[in-house]
């Protein structure tokens, strides 16, 4: 349940549960410079947090708590400090130096064009990150307000429109060249001779009709994260606009498939068959119905956000089973995520024209 102080994180994990801790002041001071509350935080694998360097490189007038945040595969941590509410986040160890420095340059962009983007909380030195132990750290000052409403017809719009606005506003960013990157990967896991061959063909059906589209496709310095968790409320108002961890060059359809997917996915009972199966159309609908409002979907994405949706599906599976066929041991949940992916599947070939007529209309 949100409450009226809950405040969200600058830079979140993609689905992971805004804070909800009012952004005032802790119960008092800390010591600057000695190792604050929350030093015995361990990380995921179970090691100690460099917590007495990360106070010395980003003081905030002291500590007082720290507090992990789950979900992602970049580690998120909230932070109270005598200066307000933080958050701390350490990159995951795939993540380059360029490829940071170009997050955190999109976001000050952003910023300085009118989108509520948070911006890096500077060391005591003035840099917007820093390295410790090897790893990439920074710091955004936590945003007050509330987590995306379901029940929100208005939230759901505000998404399409956000997105939109987002993509108006880097259109005359560098956007590169070359094929869809779920295009590539699907190519790469597609090709692994282990495969079921009924797997295999449709996965090859599915590469012919996107290598087809993606010549046409508009590209853009794509989100990349553009999901309900992506986005912080004040009513009805954004008042912030999150994840950019994922930003990339690629084709622009690509954010409207995470967004769909994310926003029309209906929740039945955990461990049902049905769970997160089946897609919202109605909720699609207004989610392209509010996008189109700021930005013109073209017609070539149209015909492709169908078979982004599908081809996303067969990546996730086909991944596991790639696994699975390198000798590698799957545990139950694996397995549990390979037969998610089949029902998707089937649900989307059962209704494959309804929502194919949704996309075309948007286009209009």
């Amino acid at each position: 349940m949100t409450t009226p102080d809950m405040t969200t994180p600058g830079v979140t994990a993609p689905g992971a549960p805004p804070g909800t801790t009012s952004p005032g002041r802790g119960p008092g001071p800390a010591v600057p410079g000695q190792a604050a509350p929350g030093s015995h935080i361990l990380d995921r694998n179970g090691q100690a947090l460099p917590v007495a360097d990360l106070v010395h490189l980003w003081p905030l007038g002291g500590w007082h708590s720290l507090e992990h945040v789950p979900g992602g595969k970049n580690e998120h941590y909230r932070l109270r400090a005598a200066d307000g509410v933080f958050y701390l986040r350490r990159s995951h160890r795939s993540k380059a130096r360029p490829e940071l420095a170009a997050q955190l340059e999109l976001m000050r962009m952003l910023r300085l064009r009118g989108l509520p983007v948070p911006l890096p909380y500077p060391t005591r030195s003035g840099h917007d990150h820093a390295v410790v132990d090897g790893r990439f750290w920074t710091v955004t000052r936590a945003i007050a307000g509330r987590r995306f409403d379901d029940a929100s017809e208005e939230h759901l719009r505000q998404l399409g429109r956000t997105l939109g606005r987002y993509h108006r506003l880097t259109e005359d960013l560098d956007a590169g060249e070359g094929d869809p990157g779920l295009l590539t990967e699907l190519r790469a896991r597609q090709a692994d001779p282990g495969l079921p061959p009924e797997v295999s063909a449709r996965a090859a059906e599915v590469i012919t009709r996107l290598a087809g589209l993606a010549p046409d496709l508009p590209r853009a310095v794509v989100h990349g994260g553009a999901r309900r968790g992506s986005l912080v409320f004040q009513r009805d108002r954004v008042v912030g606009v999150l994840d950019f961890d994922s930003a990339h060059a690629d084709v622009r359809v690509l954010d409207l498939a995470v967004a769909a997917h994310d926003v029309g996915k209906v929740y039945t009972e955990h461990g049902a068959s049905d769970h997160k199966v089946r897609i919202d159309l109605h909720r699609v609908h207004a989610l392209l119905a509010a996008y189109t409002e700021v930005r013109s979907l073209h017609p070539v994405e149209s015909a492709a956000l169908p078979v982004f949706l599908e081809a996303k599906r067969l990546k996730r599976a086909l991944g596991r089973m790639r696994r699975d066929h390198a000798g590698e041991p799957l545990s139950a949940n694996d397995h549990a995520k390979i037969e998610l992916e089949v029902r998707r599947l089937a649900w989307l070939d059962t209704y494959r024209e309804e929502l194919t007529q949704i996309c075309t209309a948007a286009a209009r």
